[in-house]
């Protein structure tokens, strides 16, 4: 599919199957941004954009951010916004127009965070979901210890720690149990694999301790409600958390409902 040209400013949608840049007046509220959606951004001039700045802060929490700076001998009218640009926790800043094609940005939202655990805890700490430090260590340890720990009871062990006290944290912070947290982690490292590497779904099943490619569908479609499929033709992680958060809370492990902005 071609791509779309970019206008010389503006907020773009990029959604699957990922042909184009799609213009949007306004970025969409946060129950009607499709699976997989990113939001990207043709940062050209500072004193016309601060308004889309203003947008962009306030976007939905699973919908990322690709930022796209014009060419050198441009960049000196962006500079007000372009020393502010981490407020926006962009997911990647492509220096200049060459990159900004949709293929570029599809392998940034494809491409894995260098820590998925650390990416994962401050999504979790800027949505408001966790604040205490003791917790978010050990889920960072759960998370840390996922791809070899297949029960929370040697989870346990590793951390050295028990069952019954790591229940208890968790408890206490209004969060869903350790084991769940385990599964998860388990499938959201999966889902980078799925989005980062073009083997075939059993592979990556297999090497992740899953005893088949169906046990693996029927924990995702348990956890986030989607199978291998649509996790490898939506790209990026935020939607994927986004969407066990709320399962959660319809289920009562999570206390307090995720909310989010955009709304």
């Amino acid at each position: 599919m071609e791509a779309a040209p970019l206008a010389a400013s503006g907020i773009r949608l990029f959604v699957p199957p990922y042909g184009r840049f799609d213009s949007v007046a306004l970025l969409p509220p946060s129950a009607s941004v499709p699976r997989g959606a990113a939001a990207i951004w043709w940062l050209t001039d500072a004193e016309r954009q601060a308004t889309e700045f203003d947008r962009l802060r306030d976007r939905p929490y699973h919908l990322p951010l690709v930022v796209l700076l014009p060419p050198p001998r441009e960049i000196a009218r962006t500079l007000p916004l372009l020393n502010l640009i981490m407020l926006l926790r962009p997911k990647s800043v492509l220096p200049g127009m060459s990159l900004g094609t949709p293929e570029a940005v599809r392998h940034v939202l494809a491409a894995p965070p260098p820590s998925l655990s650390e990416a994962f805890i401050r999504h979790l700490g800027e949505r408001g979901v966790l604040a205490d430090r003791t917790v978010a260590r050990e889920i960072r340890r759960i998370f840390d210890l996922a791809a070899e720990c297949r029960s929370i009871s040697r989870l346990a062990r590793r951390m050295y720690t028990s069952r019954r006290t790591l229940g208890r944290h968790f408890a206490a912070a209004g969060l869903p149990v350790p084991s769940h947290w385990l599964q998860f982690a388990r499938v959201l490292q999966v889902s980078v694999h799925l989005q980062s590497e073009p083997s075939a779904i059993f592979r990556i099943a297999a090497r992740s301790g899953y005893p088949d490619g169906f046990t693996l569908s029927n924990q995702m479609k348990r956890l986030i409600g989607c199978r291998p499929t649509d996790v490898r033709a939506c790209l990026g992680w935020e939607w994927i958390v986004e969407a066990w958060l709320t399962r959660e809370w319809l289920r009562g492990g999570l206390r307090m409902r995720p909310r989010d902005r955009g709304r």
